[in-house]
């Protein structure tokens, strides 16, 4: 049984899951900037390498909970409404299961490397930073193509609201700053205006008086050796 949402979300041109795309992006960003930052760090430089391993460990707890949110939230109420192809599930399906495969032997090697900063755990790493980042970008580019599409036709506005900040639960609320400083960094100017529509007053203000340099700052040091 399909439903038809009873107040089409993307009048006036508004797509509902440019938020989501947004996280897309960081995604995109962050996955393909971390292979040649880790091959840059030299053996032995270990607060370099603990650095690095501090925002992989960030990006896969952010991308663990992406995932979740995606299964239980995006697929879950849309298969509720409409029919997902079964090929097109197995695939998404698929994707996760590689991607949980790659953070686990990412996770199981990123101790050793960032006590001692061993080239060849390093060199290990980056191979598999970078068939990780392959694999997310395609599963994000299918989900943008062959899933989001259907937000705006099967979501309220208040539905995907509720959503997003029960998807975004889990983030701490001293990395809130950062969160949204990653989102804006490739927003256009549109995704911009729909995101900061959405964070409450007090926070939009927090974030121009205080979040804004922090992210920045904090980007900085982490990007040093681009």
């Amino acid at each position: 049984m399909t439903m038809t949402r009873p107040d089409p979300a993307g009048a006036g041109g508004t797509c509902l899951a440019s938020d989501m795309v947004l996280v897309h992006k960081v995604f995109r960003r962050e996955l393909r900037m971390l292979p040649p930052l880790v091959a840059a760090v030299e053996p032995g430089h270990v607060e370099r390498a603990a650095l690095l391993g501090k925002h992989y460990r960030e990006l896969a707890t952010a991308l663990r909970h992406h995932h979740r949110a995606e299964r239980d939230l995006l697929w879950g109420r849309l298969a509720e409404r409409t029919q997902l192809a079964p090929a097109l599930e197995e695939r998404m399906r698929q994707g996760h299961r590689r991607h949980d495969d790659l953070l686990g032997e990412l996770d199981g090697m990123l101790d050793l490397w960032v006590t001692v900063a061993d080239p060849d755990v390093r060199d290990l790493l980056v191979d598999i930073l970078t068939e990780l980042a392959g694999h997310v970008i395609a599963h994000l580019e299918m989900i943008e193509t062959r899933v989001l599409p259907e937000v705006d036709r099967y979501f309220t506005q208040r539905e995907w609201l509720t959503l997003g900040l029960r998807a975004a639960s889990w983030i701490p609320l001293n990395r809130m700053a950062w969160m949204l400083g990653a989102m804006l960094e490739d927003a256009t100017d549109a995704e911009r205006r729909n995101l900061m529509g959405k964070v409450p007053a007090p926070a939009r203000l927090l974030y121009k008086m205080v979040g804004q340099e922090q992210y920045a700052r904090e980007m900085r040091e982490l990007r040093a050796a681009a």
